[in-house]
């Protein structure tokens, strides 16, 4: 633990990704682990594991700062339950994590600690908002950390940084302990490097027995993935990539059907995430942003106050609009099991590149699906840490509640 403690803090030095070392608890929570061993007990699923906790996320112990100087908390008495589940499971929380401010950004370019370094290239942008949880784990500082994801913020980072981003299904993970952006979105996601501990977390984190015996595993007879999305808008090399890896896979018929509807969902999604968002964003914040303060980061002060005039009336008829949408989309899957899109609209771009629309880029192919509800997983297929190119992802997508099945299949794609 001391030589964990040791690179999670030259880690988080050099990337500027971590706001805590928290090895106080870390310390504790690896001697009763080795107690718990030495006195005859079974090994648990993450028994030692090593893990970081974006600093949204309450780890007991600890304050939790929001990456904002606008509250001066002082630490909390009870972590959020999907820290407590990875502690029960035998994982050990070491960092908390550098994050845009409130979470309220997707670019990761405002917190009150600066930003995080991306450790493929300091000139790359890490995206955000969980952008030290990406960092810590594309450096392998640790193998595992949580974030949140409300509109892309676990995979967009994780795909700017080369490393798997899932964010489960909609309501399929408790938020309990974690400091909300909109709630209608919210979502606690995890980032990994490898396939396996990620779907044995999700397991833990879900509150379930595990399932992930079968990651790995030979892929399900009469399987359907569709391409369209990805055809469209991927980049050639990308294509190439997926091409291989899904012709590769045995049993998987591919289809490119579902391009209008798709397109169609998306541009359905877009207005009704701008106004919930805004109006639940503004209704968190409303009490500490009357006072006047000055303390926000100047970009999301001014996103906070964008919902400070909606109306209820209006909200309850974006709620509505989205319940139709949620049921209405799903009919996507009549003829597809699971889809495959590009992570972001384009290359992932230099902080000296990034222009008024490279926001609504980084999030074009992920923020419908938090909409949607739907369970949604970044795989890295090209460049990276350790090629020193512009790391390249694919997103697969999957109905609501496919969680496992879809950690399951992407193990026949994460394979090289």
């Amino acid at each position: 633990m001391e030589e964990i403690i040791a690179e999670v803090e030259s880690a988080g030095t050099r990337f500027n990704a971590v706001t805590a070392v928290t090895d106080g608890r870390a310390k504790e929570l690896a001697r009763q682990s080795a107690e718990r061993l030495a006195g005859g007990e079974p090994r648990r699923q993450l028994e030692g594991m090593p893990f970081a906790v974006k600093d949204v996320i309450d780890l007991a112990g600890y304050p939790t700062t929001m990456g904002s100087a606008v509250r001066s908390d002082s630490a909390v008495t009870t972590s959020a339950l999907v820290v407590s589940r990875l502690e029960d499971a035998g994982a050990i929380p070491v960092a908390k994590t550098n994050c845009q401010e409130y979470s309220y950004g997707i670019l990761g370019d405002e917190s009150a600690f600066g930003r995080v370094i991306n450790p493929i290239d300091p000139d790359l942008c890490t995206a955000g908002s969980s952008s030290g949880s990406a960092a810590m784990v594309a450096a392998d500082a640790v193998p595992l950390a949580l974030g949140t994801d409300t509109a892309g913020s676990v995979r967009v980072p994780a795909a700017c940084q080369g490393v798997l981003g899932f964010k489960p299904s909609f309501g399929a993970v408790p938020v309990e302990g974690v400091f909300p952006l909109s709630p209608a979105f919210d979502t606690v996601g995890l980032f990994a490097a490898d396939l396996g501990l990620l779907s044995v977390a999700f397991d833990v984190i879900a509150g379930t027995e595990s399932q992930t015996e079968h990651i790995g595993g030979a892929a399900e007879s009469g399987k359907t993935i569709d391409l369209s999305l990805l055809g469209a808008s991927a980049d050639r090399d990308v294509q190439d990539q997926v091409t291989d890896r899904v012709a590769a896979v045995p049993n998987l018929a591919v289809t490119s059907t579902n391009g209008p509807a798709l397109l169609e969902l998306v541009d359905e999604c877009a207005p009704i995430y701008d106004f919930v968002r805004r109006y639940e964003a503004f209704e968190i914040h409303r009490e500490l942003i009357a006072g006047g303060t000055d303390d926000y980061q100047p970009g999301v002060r001014a996103k906070i106050l964008f919902g400070q005039n909606l109306t209820g009336e209006e909200y309850r008829e974006n709620l509505d609009a989205l319940a139709r949408l949620r049921t209405r989309a799903v009919k996507v899957f009549d003829s597809a099991d699971f889809l495959l899109t590009p992570a972001i609209d384009g290359p992932v771009i230099r902080w000296e590149d990034i222009v008024t629309d490279s926001a609504a880029k980084f999030m074009y192919y992920s923020m419908p699906f938090n909409v949607l509800g739907w369970p949604a997983l970044t795989i890295p297929v090209a460049g990276g840490i350790e090629s020193q190119e512009l790391p390249e992802s694919v997103q697969l997508v999957g109905p609501p509640g496919s969680d496992r099945a879809l950690l399951s299949f992407a193990a026949q794609l994460c394979r090289k």
